[in-house]
């Protein structure tokens, strides 16, 4: 029941400067329920992480202005509980993403890889927040966006 909650109700950022990749991506996503929101830089994704209440990002880890790692700590920073999933090409997890991103997904894999890990993650969070997914609020508002 939780997860049917979670499906429906989940809002997910998506970063990526592909815009091919960020369609497939956006549209794979919504038509598993979630309500997605892209951003195709660093900078967009600030703007439109400060504006939206966000569950979830997903965000490549090959950027215009950052990479995903330097975007997941910012995220985090103002929202320590956001679950984030990384895509890249590369296959193992660069040392500088442990304690930032909650998962790291080789790009080009199976969709349903991507979908599994998002279910989990947003499974994880409304246990820790039955209430609502959105409950860990910002802590500090961006400065330099």
């Amino acid at each position: 029941m939780a997860e049917l909650m979670t499906v429906n109700a989940a809002t997910i950022l998506c970063v990526d400067d592909e815009a091919n990749q960020l369609v497939l991506r956006k549209r794979l996503l919504e038509n598993a329920g979630y309500r997605v929101l892209t951003a195709d830089s660093f900078r967009s994704a600030l703007v439109t992480f400060e504006a939206n209440a966000i569950d979830l990002a997903v965000v490549d880890y090959w950027m215009r202005g950052g990479n995903g790692v330097q975007l997941a700590s910012e995220l985090k920073r103002h929202q320590e509980d956001l679950p984030i999933v990384i895509l890249s090409a590369y296959s193992e997890l660069p040392g500088e993403t442990i304690g930032i991103a909650d998962a790291w997904i080789t790009k080009g894999g199976a969709s349903q890889t991507l979908l599994a890990k998002i279910r989990e993650l947003l499974a994880r969070a409304v246990v820790r927040s039955p209430q609502n997914v959105r409950c860990a609020r910002r802590s500090k508002p961006f400065l330099d966006i």
